[in-house]
């Protein structure tokens, strides 16, 4: 903008001129009125003041001396009718009396300094003889205003102001006149500017001296002037500039060639910062004006602007060249792409292929080979997420959580996972902190685990020998927190510009490097893009020779209260086990709906199900997974979305219109963003993506269905609990192995509720054989049915299907059948072994509780039955976990919050009418729903309340429903938890 000042025009000649001429005319009427030329009219109205003054000093001294006040004043009001610019008087001894006032002198009078008058007030001194008597005080109207509004209201520097003003008028249209007789730039016809007027280009031209003549209005526009203020500018005020040329150099500009050759300059480049503060590029075209002699006495100009030429020329060549390189990066991609699909596909394939033909030779090597095939499955499937991660940051569809996360607890789990390939390659990753770190922050975990799995797994991938070594440290830059994380690693390093360039999509150091490691080289680009969108960056420094250095920088805040950790209190975190313990589940008799149109899919499912002791029915699309739900009951749907003739979406919206509400669980291949959310929408109230995860689908199935863990060391050890249905029977009568629950082997404080149940087993089998004896059939199928019910309950599974047989046979009257199951289930009585279970006061005394007395039934209210009701973990304020972890989970919460309030009432009523069936069904329904939604510490409460209502005690039930309500009441509402 500076060089632009400089550039625009002074005031036309005209104006300067004009200006000049009214000043003379001002200063010529200054000197008149300083030398007294010209009358003062404020001078002339003080002198008759003064005299109507004097005149009514002189008759005041008349009255004083005949001490006539009444006549004195009289006469003062007398003189301010005559004269109207008079406002008041009055008369002041000089002990300063007011001896009479006149109109509201008292008020508008103000004391003078020294006796001096002003133009609004005058004062004469009255004689009484020769002696001061006292004066005359007058206030007439002021004849200007005070301060600078007075001075402006000077009637001397209004006419100085008038003629000055109209002066310049009048000489400013006068001289323009005269100037249009001599202006040169009128020797061009108007028809003639006008045409040059319509020109795109913009036009100059000059004369000898390089002095604009003609402007035309395209030129004026570019620099922002008007066209007749440009003539007489010289061209050398506006900063041209032209490629390669310093301000200093002695360059002739075309126009200045044109004049000192006298010949035409065609296409030259030059370009001139315009109004807008933009460089525009034009090209210049100079033909010379000839004089009488031959000679150029002048020269036109034309500017040609090729500015967005020359920009899409450059935008061109820099789309070609980043083509090209697209081009190729995209060519060595598919290429390693393909050597890293068919590596694993090729494990997969073949290793299939071998247990096809039976070459696996015991069940050992088949495992091995079933485990390559896993491994290279997740391989493929971590290929496939990268890509899709990439395209999603391309696409900005990428989203980060701000929750709250202990970083430190990401970093042990990352490395304690990455160890295991590290050991492979006998490689040391350890933690070291290089300052403290709050144990709180707000961050995105997931993505935060992403991108140190990434590095860390970047690292070993290109180390041969040493290890790699993580430090984290706290930094501020400006006003602003930082938490600095650096994976440091022994490998075969990078140089400066192999650095600058792996961060780019589908780009690793060299080839090379990828044909002896190989990789996408998408890893580091979907971290970098993960750390700048949690406000932070990832840099790399490195040697070749000397190993890398990856600096993360990731923005956070500290969770309020959050403690820091010192960097010892940080190396103290127990690392996470690399491999999680295998783990079974105990369901209890359940049906599941499993809708897939993919054969492969429904037969996996149906075996693993199956395999779990699950009733499964399958249906090919959504029209037939609704006929089979509205004909027959289930306990859960395992349903795709997209399938032929009704997809899933259409289905669970069906289902829930008509009042279903169990769990309805989507099982899809849409991995991309929003798909949670439209299943969650569309009535799903679980989402799992496929390939499906084995171990996370059982793990789901347990919390809906209330299936018990079983690990497989307990499953060895319980033998007896293992054996199939199909063998029970025979199994009974031929071995004796001890029978352990399972529930108490999973988890020993559930083991009381076990030694409780064996207790009442031994009572309830006592009225079996007295029920059969007395011919009271009914009676025993009722409690063959309650048997049936509650063995699996406690982990007694073995239970299940001879109490369900006695049932059968106790009611159609089967004597026979009816004594040789009693014998069975009396049998498996005698093999439960309590010693392994544990005993009650063991696990109580453990556990800093008591027990509950056995024996007590539905007719047996008594209070003194109780011992007392264990302590269940209940904090003073109960939070659900799900909360914190996402908000799109809350309308669940509270959906689940007031759902649990509405049927607490109901249980509350059907206890009172020893309806233990409704008890059962609440608890069974809380201890699968409560631990999904966040809230577990219901889960164990309510598989005590639902053997309780099983086992028709009363006393229990209702204590633990108790307990159950008071930990209702402190629930916090969805809204207070952060």
């Amino acid at each position: 903008m500076k060089a632009w000042f400089k550039a625009l025009p002074s005031p036309s000649p005209k104006a300067r001129i004009a200006l000049g001429l009214s000043s003379i005319a001002v200063s010529l009427l200054l000197v008149a009125g300083l030398v007294g030329l010209i009358p003062n009219k404020d001078a002339l109205v003080m002198e008759g003041r003064a005299a109507v003054a004097e005149a009514i000093a002189v008759n005041t001294s008349v009255f004083i001396t005949r001490s006539d006040l009444s006549r004195m004043e009289s006469n003062l009001l007398i003189q301010m009718q005559r004269h109207p610019e008079l406002k008041s008087a009055g008369v002041r001894h000089k002990d300063g009396r007011l001896v009479v006032a006149t109109g509201d002198h008292r008020q508008v009078w103000k004391p003078m300094e020294e006796g001096k008058s002003t133009n609004g007030q005058l004062i004469v001194p009255i004689w009484e003889g020769d002696v001061l008597w006292g004066s005359v005080e007058l206030t007439f109207t002021p004849l200007r205003g005070e301060g600078l509004v007075g001075y402006l209201q000077d009637p001397f520097l209004q006419l100085l102001f008038c003629v000055g003003l109209l002066s310049f008028v009048i000489f400013y249209f006068y001289l323009g006149k005269m100037l249009e007789q001599l202006d040169p730039s009128q020797a061009i016809p108007e028809r003639v500017r006008s045409a040059l007027d319509t020109m795109a280009e913009g036009l100059l031209v000059l004369d000898a001296r390089k002095n604009i003549v003609l402007a035309n209005e395209a030129f004026a526009t570019l620099v922002n002037a008007d066209a007749a203020a440009l003539f007489g500018v010289k061209v050398s005020r506006f900063e041209w500039q032209v490629d390669n040329v310093a301000a200093n150099d002695d360059y002739k500009y075309p126009w200045e060639t044109t004049l000192e050759e006298n010949r035409v300059q065609r296409g030259q480049i030059v370009r001139l910062p315009t109004a807008a503060n933009n460089l525009r590029t034009f090209m210049v075209n100079c033909s010379p004006v000839l004089g009488g002699d031959g000679n150029a006495a002048g020269v036109m100009v034309s500017f040609d602007d090729v500015t967005e030429l020359e920009e899409k020329e450059i935008e061109l060549r820099k789309s070609k060249e980043e083509a090209d390189l697209a081009n190729r990066a995209k060519s060595d991609f598919l290429a390693n792409m393909s050597h890293e699909i068919r590596t694993p596909m090729n494990a997969i394939l073949g290793f299939t292929e071998v247990l096809k033909r039976g070459y696996g030779k015991n069940r050992q090597e088949s495992a091995k080979y079933l485990n390559t095939i896993a491994s290279s499955g997740e391989h493929l499937l971590g290929l496939i997420n990268d890509i899709l991660d990439l395209s999603k940051v391309e696409a900005g569809q990428m989203e980060v959580e701000q929750i709250s996360c202990s970083l430190h607890h990401v970093i042990h789990e990352v490395i304690q996972i990455m160890r295991v390939k590290a050991d492979e390659k006998q490689l040391t990753v350890r933690y070291q902190p290089d300052g403290p770190m709050p144990e709180q922050i707000l961050s995105d975990p997931a993505r935060v685990r992403q991108i140190l799995t990434n590095l860390i797994g970047n690292a070993i991938k290109f180390t041969e020998q040493g290890g790699i070594t993580v430090t984290s440290k706290m930094v501020q830059r400006g006003d602003e927190n930082f938490l600095q994380l650096e994976i440091i690693d022994t490998g075969i390093g990078m140089s400066e510009s192999q650095a600058s360039a792996i961060f780019q999509p589908f780009v690793q150091a060299d080839s090379s490097i990828t044909r002896r490691f190989g990789g996408t080289g998408l890893g580091l680009t979907i971290s970098k893009r993960f750390a700048e969108a949690l406000g932070g960056d990832i840099s790399a420094r490195s040697e070749q020779g000397q190993g890398s250095t990856f600096t993360v920088l990731l923005k956070y805040e500290s969770v309020a209260g959050a403690s820091l950790l010192s960097p010892e209190q940080l190396l103290q975190v127990e690392h996470v086990a690399s491999e999680a313990e295998h783990v079974s589940w105990k369901f209890p008799a359940a049906k599941v709906l499993v809708v897939d149109d993919g054969q492969e899919n429904r037969n996996l499912l149906e075996v693993v199900l199956a395999d779990a002791g699950l009733q499964v029915d399958v249906a090919e699309n959504g029209q037939q997974a609704c006929e089979a739900l509205f004909s027959s009951p289930y306990d859960l749907v395992l349903m795709d979305v997209q399938m032929p003739v009704m997809d899933g979406y259409e289905a669970a919206a069906m289902m829930r219109e008509k009042g279903y509400t169990l769990p309805i669980v989507a099982l899809t291949a849409h991995a991309m963003k929003g798909a949670e959310e439209k299943c969650l929408q569309a009535g799903y109230s679980g989402y799992m993506t496929k390939p499906i995860n084995i171990e996370k689908l059982m793990t789901m199935l347990a919390q809906e269905l209330g299936g018990v863990a079983v690990a497989e060391e307990a499953e060895l050890e319980g033998t007896d609990s293992t054996i199939a249905t199909a063998d029970r029977q025979s199994a009974a009568t031929t071995e004796a192995a001890p029978l352990r629950s399972t529930l108490a082997l999973t988890n020993p404080t559930l083991r009381s509720i076990v030694e409780r149940f064996v207790t009442r087993l031994g009572e309830q089998l006592q009225l079996m054989r007295a029920a059969y004896e007395g011919e009271q059939m009914p009676k025993l199928a009722e409690l063959a049915h309650w048997l049936k019910g509650s063995g699996g309950s406690v982990g007694f599974a073995d239970f299940t299907q001879p109490a369900a047989e006695l049932e059968e046979a106790a009611k159609s009257g089967q004597r026979e059948q009816v004594s040789a199951l009693l014998a069975q289930l009396a049998a498996l009585y005698e093999r439960i072994d309590l010693l392994k279970t544990g005993t009650a006061s063991q696990v109580e005394a453990a556990n800093g509780g008591t027990v509950v007395a056995p024996g007590n039934s539905a007719d047996n209210d008594s209070a003194d039955n109780i011992v007392n009701i264990k302590s269940y973990p209940s904090p003073e304020r109960i939070q659900s976990t799900l909360a914190a972890s996402s908000s799109r989970f809350h309308p669940i919460i509270v959906k689940f919050q007031q759902r649990l309030e509405q049927r607490l009432v109901d249980v509350e009523a059907s206890l009172a009418a020893c309806d233990f069936e409704e008890v059962a069904q609440f608890a069974h329904w809380l201890k699968g729903s409560a631990g999904s939604v966040g809230y577990s510490m219901f889960t164990e409460p309510a598989l005590d309340l639902e053997l309780a209502a099983k086992e028709a005690n009363a006393p229990v039930a209702k204590a633990i429903y108790k307990r159950i309500a008071e930990m209702v009441k402190r629930i916090e509402p969805i809204s207070d938890v952060s």
